[in-house]
């Protein structure tokens, strides 16, 4: 196939990228940033989602869809129309090159954030959706709009909700919390916890989830919304620990008050990932974190 990929140059498309690399395709990455493939079957277009026009020159030559591109969580708190200016309407014009080119598939990247309040764990796909950011609700109105695109256009798609997503190619500047906490604790910095640190998180180690992509993009599985967790609940102290075990550091604990809106337990429902893949994602969260600071060694300067 020859497969687009918005949001090339971020943390998952690079990883993507190392994953189309071991295929047939030829990828279009397609970004905003200008960043050079180095894969031979990958080809760079700079390309604003914005830009209809752009984006439409791109997807009339492509098969299918692969789309990462996003404006961030953080960010969007502090520029709400800006980020639905690139998630809602930078997406709408994929959509709409997609139907218009007759694409087969479109992938999204969709986000846990958008269950908000959680009323029941493991999170299953059928939560009710409070998102309580401009992020969230973004990702929320896509996962509706494709479903009224295959409705209205026959546009097939598939959602992957991510959970905690880490591995290479995610800095410290993310805000993370794997690349910051390890980074720190190998400067021998400290690092602090909210409240007793008992908090649970669904810890997904990101090549997990580009298999799954490129497995999804080439298979028939279409029109579902799947949770991308391990589906495994890891306290954030516990995590810590294990992070502070690879780095091999003992690190400085600073305990703080517990915020107001902290979400105490946090984990995907796998079930549906399992049924249409044979699988869940498995990566142990102690194997993806030597995988990730071994590629943090290599990237960063971690000397304190």
């Amino acid at each position: 196939m020859r497969i687009a990929v918005f949001g090339a140059s971020g943390f998952v498309g690079r990883n993507l990228l190392d994953e189309l690399a071991e295929t047939d395709h030829t990828v279009l990455a397609c970004d905003v940033t200008s960043f050079d493939p180095t894969h031979d079957n990958a080809e760079f277009r700079e390309v604003d989602i914005t830009d209809e026009a752009a984006v439409d020159d791109v997807v009339s030559e492509v098969d299918t869809i692969a789309h990462l591109a996003a404006h961030p969580l953080g960010p969007g708190n502090e520029d709400p129309n800006l980020n639905a200016q690139i998630n809602v309407v930078g997406t709408l014009n994929i959509l709409d090159a997609a139907r218009e080119h007759d694409v087969e598939k479109v992938f999204f990247s969709s986000a846990s954030s958008l269950v908000g309040e959680v009323e029941e764990v493991p999170v299953p796909e059928d939560h009710p959706a409070n998102p309580q950011s401009p992020y969230g609700v973004a990702k929320h109105a896509v996962e509706e709009y494709l479903d009224v695109y295959q409705q209205l256009f026959d546009l097939d798609y598939l959602v992957f909700r991510f959970f905690n997503v880490y591995g290479p190619y995610q800095y410290p500047d993310s805000g993370a919390l794997v690349p910051v906490v390890m980074s720190r604790i190998a400067r021998d910095q400290g690092v602090f916890v909210t409240g007793d640190g008992s908090q649970t998180r669904d810890f997904i180690y990101v090549r997990d989830i580009t298999e799954l992509i490129v497995e999804g993009l080439e298979s028939d599985v279409k029109n579902e919304v799947v949770n991308m967790g391990r589906g495994e609940e890891t306290e954030i102290l516990e995590a810590i620990e294990l992070m502070a075990d690879v780095v091999d550091v003992d690190p400085e604990i600073d305990r703080r008050p517990e915020r107001p809106d902290e979400i105490d337990d946090f984990y995907a429902d796998t079930t549906k990932c399992e049924s249409l893949f044979g699988r869940a994602p498995d990566t142990s969260f102690e194997t993806g974190l030597e995988l990730t600071y071994e590629w943090l060694r290599s990237e960063l300067d971690l000397s304190s």
